[in-house]
Parts: structure tokens; sequence; C-alpha cells
């Protein structure tokens, strides 16, 4: 770990977004550990969770968008800044049931929206299950991890092998390293048309370099490839999901597919799906000021009222 360069490479990242987040550190008892928590914007509680190997900051390009709301971005434990702490299939249920409560917790904050993507859409599920009475809204971005008939890329796959993980967090990672999983999880088109925040590509190559993100998050991709069945989220978890909730689902998401994202809504009380031509698993990468126009519409609504009309998708810039 190298937090003197890792806060400088994210610096420059906030900087470019036009943004100065503070930051505050909480104790989750359900891992015993520390977690990061950066703070930016005024307004009702977004809390953002994001998957792997990644950290918070990945959200930095709806910031710009979504000034009206405050905007708290998680880094899981293990990653970014945040101390480590062993999330396995095995325990992945009980941390992911009070992750979102604990958090909150932690942050002196009684309700939030969640919105999350892969692996921190599952944990978001799984708190929802829980304890819905801490949610307001929830916006899942894309394919949440370990969900019935998901793909896992091969790049992933391949970690299972203690081998290859143990080189793969050892190599330096480089931008071809890095365009070449995007493209395994869906990115492919952006990164053909230039879409792609460079500023965001930047700060990714610095967070694998300089903090033990890969290194941590490669073992809990490993335990879920050795064991996806053990902590698989199964029908009747979708059906105990309460809180109302938006899938925006990238077309070209490698991990899911439409047929995946519409069973998953057809098992939740309250949930609708729109589908984004053009976008890969983080959507909000390929279309971050559209993406921020559906989020803040759909935190936005009225109880009761028929989304429908503004279920189009309105494809935004880098």
């Amino acid at each position: 770990m190298n937090e003197f360069a890792y806060r400088a490479a994210e610096a420059r990242l906030w900087r470019h977004y036009r943004t100065e987040p503070s930051e505050t550190f909480v104790h989750l008892p359900v891992t015993d550990s520390r977690v990061r928590v950066q703070d930016a914007g005024q307004g009702q509680p977004i809390l953002l969770l994001h998957g792997g190997p990644n950290a918070g900051s990945t959200w930095a390009p709806l910031a710009p968008h979504l000034r009206d709301f405050r905007l708290l971005l998680v880094d899981r434990p293990g990653t970014g800044l945040s101390e480590p702490f062993a999330i396995r299939t095995d325990n992945l249920a009980e941390v992911g049931a009070r992750f979102v409560a604990e958090v909150l917790d932690g942050i002196e904050v009684e309700r939030a929206h969640v919105v999350a993507s892969s692996f921190g859409g599952h944990l978001a599920l799984r708190s929802a299950a829980r304890t819905p009475e801490r949610f307001l809204r929830m916006v899942q971005m894309a394919c949440p991890a370990l969900v019935p008939d998901d793909h896992m890329p091969k790049f992933m796959k391949r970690l299972a092998n203690p081998l290859v993980r143990w080189i793969a967090a050892r190599i330096r990672p480089t931008r071809e390293m890095g365009d070449d999983i995007l493209r395994q999880i869906g990115h492919g088109a952006s990164i053909d048309a230039g879409r792609l925040p460079d500023a965001v590509q930047a700060w990714y190559l610095d967070l694998q370099r300089f903090t033990d993100t890969r290194r941590n998050d490669f073992a809990l991709i490993a335990s879920m490839v050795r064991d996806p069945e053990t902590a698989r989220l199964l029908q009747s978890d979708f059906e105990a999901v309460t809180v109302p909730t938006l899938f925006l689902w990238g077309e070209d998401d490698t991990f899911g597919g439409e047929p995946v994202a519409r069973a998953i809504v057809e098992w939740m009380p309250d949930a609708e799906l729109r589908m984004l031509p053009a976008a890969g698993h983080l959507p909000w990468l390929d279309f971050p000021d559209g993406l921020a126009e559906q989020v803040e519409g759909f935190l936005r609504r009225p109880a009761g009222f028929d989304g429908a009309s503004d279920a189009s998708f309105a494809r935004g810039t880098t």
C-alpha cells in the first residue's frame, strides 16, 4: 500500500470532476474492520456500493450530475483505503445482510437511497431483504453478482487458480490490460468510440498499483468462482426485497443478458427494468450524464407514480 501515491491519484480524479469530498472512517461490527466513506454534496443521501476489483471513487463521473444529493461513496473492506476483511462465500450472506445498516449507523444516517453495482449490488440486495427500513429507494446498475444463470468473464474464472492469482496480483497493471478487462465485461463499444473517461481509467490503474485492492478482491473473486452456489441469490431472496428498485442494465453486460434481468425483476414485488443500448457492466462509465438523469428521475419519483412514461434511456456523453 502506497497511501500517499493513491491519494494523489484520487485527488486528480476528483479535481477533474470539480468535486471535493470529505472522508470519514467507520467501524463495521460484522467485519470488525474500518471502512472509508467519502462524502460529497448536499441533499437526500445516496449510499453508493461498488463492485470489484474497484473502490468508491469509481462513481466520480456521476458526481457532477447529482449535485442535489449527498453522495456517500464506500470503499468496501479490503479495497481503496478501507481495512481488509476476508469476505468469502461462506460468510457473504451475513455480511451482506448487515452491510448497509452498519455503514449508515457509522455515519449517523437513518435512511438512504442505495445505488449499487455488481458485488455491491449483491450486498445491497441482501441488506434490502434484511433491513428495508434503512432504504429509501434502490438503483441496481446492471447485473448483480451471484444471481441465477449469470456468467463470469474469463479473467475472473482464471483467478480460481492460486498460481494465476499470485502472478496477477503482482503484475504491474497497464492501460492495455485495463481495456482488455473492460471489453470482457461489455465496454468494447465505448472503448472503440472513445467514450470511457480517461480520468477514471488513469485513477483505476493507480488504484491497482498503489493499494491492496487487487490482492484482496482477487481472493474474493476466487472464492466466488470455486463455490458460487453457497452464496448465490435465490428466487426467494429477490421475493423478499420490497424496496422500490430500478435496474439500469447494459445490453452488452456479459455477466447476464436481458433474460436474466427480466427473471429477476419478475420475482421482485416492486422493481422495474430499463435495458441500456451500447452499455456494459458499469454503465455509468459509458453514459454518465444519461445514467445520472435516470437515477435522479427514479429517486425523486413520488410514491405510487407509474414510471412507464419516463422509461426511455437518454444517451449521455463523457
